[in-house]
């Protein structure tokens, strides 16, 4: 059995070790869990790191064993139908559990071939797999399957979903559907961080997955139970977060979970003993000046007019109306339909983000290195 390791740090930026670094989400946790035994596929979306991930890891982590075999495949550098295959087998495999398991289902998956090895310098077992292109379709029929007649049910998340419509098969998702649909055993977690295109997907009705699952958004942890998870573990560490400190930082931060992770994981790693707003601003300017090189070069990305665009949400922080004309002149802005169009643009390029007709700058030390050189 694996010893659960104890990280140095308990604000963890990456990854997942166990409930005591993980900040509430119970109640998602307990509607998607309730979901999966009811029988129901999961639309699970929310912006890129705030969280999504970690609440799959922490579902999976609290299900008992006998219940269901849970497998996490994340989609998000897959270009193809045969990497997705290839992606979700080599998944299927490293969770099987036992060799004995394991050597039924790659009996079981005859038109994949795989591979054994470990890592040269950590030891970690590494999972290799390949199969044909024309044979991708083959594969997947055999891998659900498989699954389809498991000993107990199988629940997989597929992360990064919409990373299926860059693919260039042609029908991807009527292919997938075909199988899906009539899969009895075997309950689907669908999360994604592209909203539009999520959401675009699962309720469109010229779309193969309308209204084939339940959808879930993923919103801010309330700022109440953030404090008391941090102050928690700043006290074992001898230090005091102090309440108008961190409601600064989840202010300037606009709640966004990786983002004050960070913070806080810098700020434990200080040992200052009385941590108060201006040592939380010294900390997230220090992150913000660490990647100002990355932010330079996003600025030549863009035109004059999405520049402009990014600087004025950035000052604002957050933006309703974006075409009014007081904010248009206030900013020295171009006309509505430029805006319009410039917007959509950075949208699906995800340096803007969109929730109930707000904007902002989805990358938060990134609006306020604009908002701070807005020369």
């Amino acid at each position: 059995m694996t010893q659960k390791r104890t990280p140095k740090n308990p604000f963890l930026i990456s990854g997942y070790v166990s409930k005591e670094y993980f900040c509430d989400r119970e109640q998602e946790t307990i509607r998607l869990h309730s979901a999966l035994q009811n029988e129901r596929n999961v639309v699970l979306i929310s912006p890129r790191r705030m969280g999504k991930t970690g609440l799959i890891s922490h579902l999976f982590a609290s299900i008992p064993e006998k219940e269901a075999y849970c497998i996490y495949v994340d989609l998000y550098k897959t270009s193809c139908l045969r990497e997705f295959v290839e992606c979700l087998a080599k998944s299927v495999v490293g969770n099987c559990g036992s060799p004995s398991l394991r050597e039924k289902i790659i009996q079981a998956l005859q038109s994949l071939r795989f591979s054994f090895s470990s890592d040269p310098i950590t030891g970690t077992p590494e999972i290799g797999v390949s199969i044909v292109e024309a044979q991708s379709e083959i594969s997947l029929q055999q891998i659900f399957d498989y699954m389809e007649h498991a000993d107990k049910p199988v629940y997989i998340a597929l992360d990064e979903f919409q990373q299926i419509q860059y693919y260039p098969e042609v029908k991807i998702e009527e292919t997938l559907r075909t199988y899906i649909q009539h899969l009895r055993n075997t309950h689907f977690i669908f999360a994604g961080s592209q909203k539009h295109m999520m959401m675009d997907m699962f309720s469109s009705a010229k779309r193969a997955f309308y209204q084939s699952a339940q959808t879930m958004h993923i919103g801010t942890i309330p700022e109440n139970e953030y404090y008391a998870f941090a102050v928690r573990h700043f006290n074992n560490n001898g230090q005091e977060l102090q309440k108008k400190a961190f409601e600064f930082l989840y202010t300037s931060l606009q709640a966004h979970t990786w983002y004050i992770q960070s913070v806080l994981n810098r700020l434990y790693e200080s040992k200052i003993a009385q941590i108060d707003i201006q040592v939380t601003q010294e900390v997230i300017q220090t992150l913000v000046d660490e990647n100002a090189y990355t932010y330079q070069n996003y600025c030549r990305l863009f035109s004059i007019n999405q520049l402009a665009i990014l600087k004025a949400i950035a000052l604002e922080r957050e933006v309703k109306e974006l075409t009014s004309q007081s904010f248009l002149t206030k900013h020295h802005l171009s006309a509505a339909s430029t805006i319009r169009s410039a917007v959509k643009t950075m949208v699906n390029k995800e340096f803007i983000y969109e929730e109930s007709g707000v904007y902002s700058v989805y990358d938060r030390f990134f609006g306020i290195w604009l908002a701070q050189y807005n020369a």
